[in-house]
């Protein structure tokens, strides 16, 4: 009984690291395609 309240509060302390890596990393990717696009726009003189 003592093993299965450990395991709850081990479970209710799990923090994805893996997950939030992998989430900025995506954020960051998105940015500088998003910033590149622009810059090609830029150099090409198209205006909004």
């Amino acid at each position: 009984m003592a093993d299965e309240q450990e395991t709850e509060a081990e479970a209710e302390e799990f923090h994805p690291r893996g997950t939030v890596a992998i989430l900025v990393m995506f954020v960051l990717a998105i940015i500088i395609l998003w910033g590149s696009v622009y810059v090609i726009l830029l150099s090409r003189g198209v205006t909004v």
